[in-house]
C-alpha cells in the first residue's frame, strides 16, 4: 500500500513540475550534450588540426630550404663542371710541356752525343796527326807538292778539313747550349702549369666538397620533411577518425529523444541516503556552487535506492546510454545522455541489460540492482546531472 501511495504522491508532484520544467526547458540553451566524450573528442580533433598545421608549416619551410638549397647545388654543379673543364685544359697543357720536355732531353741527349761523337774523330785526328809528326808532316806534305797549284790545293783541303772538323764540334756546341736553355724553358713552364694545375685541382675539391656537404644538408633536410609527412599522414589518419568518432556523437545527440520529463527508475524501495551534504567520509567534499558545514563537510551527489538483489532499473528519460563495467567507486554503472544538458546515472548495478553507445526509451530496462564498486549492499545510486553538475534527483523524479 505503501509503495502506491508513494507513486500517487509522485504523480502528483510530477504534475505540478510540469510547468516549471516546460519554463526551465524553454530558457535552458540546447548544449551539446555528449559533454565530456564529444568536448574531449573536439578537444583531441582541434590538437590533431594544430598539430598538422605546425607540421604542415615546418614541411613548407623545409621545402623552401630544399629549393634554396637546390639552386645553390645548381650554381655549384656549374661551378664545379667548369672547373673540371678548365682543370682538364690545363692538365692538357701540363702533358703537351712534359711531351715537349722529353722530346728537348732526346734531342740533347742526341746532341750530346753527336758531339762527343765529332768530338772523338777530332781527336783521333789531332792524334794521327802527331803520331806522325805534327806540323813538320804537315810540312813535308806541302814540299812534295809537284806545283804550286797542287801546293796550294793540298794546304786548302787540310785547312778545310781541320776547319770543318771544329767548326762541327763548335755547331754541336752551340746546339747543346740552345737546347738546354729550351730544356730549362720548358722545365720552367712545366713548373708554372703544375701550380696552375694544382690551384685549379684545389679549387675544383673545394667545389666538389661544398657540393657534396650541400647535398648531405639537403639530404638531411628532405629526411625530416619525409619525417613530419608521415606525421602528418597519421595525425590525419587519427582526426579522420576523432571526426568519425565525433559525427557518431552527434549522431548520437541527434537519437537521444528525450522528454524532459523524469521518471521513477525502477527500483522501488526506501531512499537510504539523500541528496547533500552528508557526514559520512566515504563522499567527496562538496562539487563546484555546493557548500558544506563543518559537521557534514561531504556530500551525495545522489540518492541511494534500496531493494531486492537484482530488481530491474529502468531509464529515467530516454537517450543515449554508456555502460561502464567497475569494481571501484559506482561499480557497474550506466550514463544516459539526455537532451537539453541533462544526464543520469546509474551505480552499483550487478549486471546491465544494454549494450554501451544504444539508444533507449524512457522506462526501458538498462540493468539490475546489485552491490557492486564502493558499496555496503545491495542498493541503486541514482544521480541527475545538468550541464555537468549534479542536481538534486528529486526535484525531477518526485521523493
Amino acid at each position: 500500500m505503501i509503495p502506491e501511495m508513494r507513486r500517487d504522491a509522485r504523480a502528483r508532484r510530477l504534475v505540478s513540475l510540469v510547468a516549471i520544467l516546460a519554463l526551465l526547458l524553454a530558457v535552458t540553451p540546447a548544449s551539446a550534450v555528449v559533454a565530456d566524450q564529444l568536448d574531449d573528442a573536439r578537444a583531441k580533433q582541434q590538437q590533431l588540426n594544430n598539430g598538422i598545421n605546425q607540421n604542415q608549416q615546418q614541411i613548407q619551410s623545409l621545402q623552401g630550404q630544399e629549393a634554396a638549397l637546390q639552386q645553390q647545388l645548381n650554381v655549384l654543379n656549374g661551378q664545379v663542371a667548369a672547373a673540371e673543364a678548365k682543370l682538364a685544359t690545363e692538365n692538357a697543357k701540363l702533358d703537351a710541356i712534359t711531351g715537349q720536355l722529353d722530346e728537348t732531353q732526346r734531342q740533347l741527349d742526341a746532341k750530346r752525343a753527336e758531339q762527343a761523337r765529332q768530338q772523338q774523330i777530332l781527336n783521333q785526328r789531332n792524334r794521327i796527326l802527331y803520331k806522325q809528326g805534327g806540323d813538320s808532316q804537315l810540312m813535308d806534305s806541302l814540299f812534295t807538292a809537284n806545283s804550286f797549284s797542287e801546293l796550294l790545293n793540298r794546304y786548302i783541303l787540310m785547312t778545310d778539313v781541320t776547319h770543318a772538323n771544329q767548326l762541327l764540334v763548335n755547331q754541336i756546341k752551340q746546339d747543346k747550349e740552345d737546347i738546354e736553355r729550351l730544356l730549362s724553358e720548358q722545365a720552367r713552364q712545366r713548373d708554372t702549369q703544375a701550380a696552375t694545375t694544382a690551384a685549379i685541382q684545389d679549387q675544383t675539391s673545394s667545389l666538389q666538397g661544398q657540393y657534396v656537404r650541400q647535398a648531405a644538408l639537403k639530404a638531411q633536410l628532405h629526411s625530416q620533411e619525409l619525417n613530419l609527412a608521415g606525421r602528418v599522414a597519421a595525425a590525419k589518419a587519427a582526426l579522420a577518425q576523432v571526426n568519425s568518432e565525433i559525427a557518431q556523437l552527434q549522431a548520437a545527440r541527434g537519437r537521444a529523444h528525450s522528454s524532459g520529463i523524469f521518471a521513477w527508475p525502477g527500483v522501488q524501495g526506501p531512499i537510504t541516503q539523500d541528496f547533500g551534504c552528508t557526514d559520512f567520509a566515504g563522499e567527496p567534499p562538496p562539487p563546484s556552487g555546493y557548500s558544506c558545514p563543518g559537521s557534514r563537510p561531504y556530500f551525495h551527489t545522489g540518492i541511494d535506492i534500496g531493494g531486492p538483489y537484482g530488481s530491474e532499473i529502468d531509464a529515467t528519460d530516454g537517450g543515449i546510454a554508456y555502460t561502464y563495467p567497475g569494481n571501484y567507486g559506482y561499480g557497474n554503472h550506466v550514463i544516459i545522455i539526455h537532451q537539453n544538458g541533462f544526464a543520469s546515472l546509474y551505480g552499483h548495478m550487478s549486471s546491465f541489460a544494454i549494450s554501451s553507445g544504444q539508444g533507449v526509451a524512457k522506462g526501458q530496462r538498462i540493468g539490475y540492482e546489485g552491490s557492486t564498486g564502493f558499496s555496503t549492499g545491495a542498493h541503486l545510486h541514482f544521480e541527475i546531472r545538468l550541464n555537468e553538475s549534479p542536481v538534486d534527483p528529486c526535484r525531477y523524479v518526485g521523493c
